[in-house]
């Protein structure tokens, strides 16, 4: 049975909890330990769920499905970029479309997230390290991508990291279908069994160069052709198992 757990606000206090049919059982501390309860119980609908954790880093898959090479050779081996932590932002927050940015789109993601010091770990390890799984949405500003020399402002600009609404803990990430919407409308479909490199391969290979902590994030790719969104636009990252993710999306003032 796997674990549904959420960071939440709630008359002026942040927390973590664990969510069992629409109530928050508050817990003590962060739940990268052992899971302790103490005591207060909240319904959804009387707390605001914020990103499930806070990342120290944050790192995103270049290419990782066939689907969305668009003509580039698969890569040799994962090819990781960074996500900033101030780009992160939770369910219900809004995507803010920079002034001068052009076309932006969705990218749905499954998203890994680490649970303690991970450095230097084999492939055969690698899941000890992980703590749960959220939803991931990497918002691309495409000309910055394109034409910048660095992926800083089209990758990272902020809220251009929406993750939530939960950390699914003890569920199979290697078989999860992902679906992206936008105002109702399919626009992504797909399922990690097509991630070109798998999810030990990915932890495993940054882990030897970089050092990971609780809360960290591995964007794992998208895949396809993902869709542009506009001011007005919701859009909707759903992975089964684990719930969806939905954000409206405003052009900056």
């Amino acid at each position: 049975m796997h674990t549904k757990v959420a960071r939440f606000s709630v008359r002026g206090r942040v927390a973590y909890g664990v969510v069992e049919n629409n109530i928050v059982k508050q817990i003590k501390g962060n739940p990268f330990g052992k899971l302790v309860f103490e005591g207060s119980e909240y319904s959804l609908s009387e707390v605001k769920l914020k990103a499930p954790c806070r990342p120290t880093k944050s790192l995103a898959m270049a290419l990782n499905y066939k689907s969305h090479l668009g003509g580039h050779e698969a890569p040799k081996r994962p090819e990781p970029f960074y996500k900033v932590p101030s780009c992160i932002i939770g369910p219900g927050e809004s995507i803010i479309l920079p002034k001068g940015s052009g076309r932006v789109d969705e990218e749905a993601e499954l998203v890994v997230v680490i649970g303690r010091k991970c450095s230097k770990v084999s492939k055969v390890r690698a899941l000890d390290y992980v703590f749960g799984y959220t939803c991931g949405n990497d918002v691309s500003a495409r000309s910055w991508q394109r034409n910048d020399v660095q992926w800083w402002r089209g990758k990272s600009s902020d809220t251009f990291g929406p993750i939530g609404p939960y950390i699914a803990t003890d569920i199979d990430g290697s078989r999860l279908e992902i679906t992206a919407r936008i105002n109702g409308r399919e626009v992504q479909r797909c399922n990690t069994s097509d991630l070109l490199f798998d999810i030990p391969t990915l932890i495993s290979s940054i882990s030897q160069v970089v050092t990971m902590f609780p809360g960290d994030l591995i964007f794992t790719g998208t895949s396809g052709t993902p869709a542009q969104i506009r001011d007005g636009d919701v859009v909707e990252v759903e992975i089964e198992d684990i719930g969806i993710l939905s954000n409206p999306v405003k052009a900056e003032k």
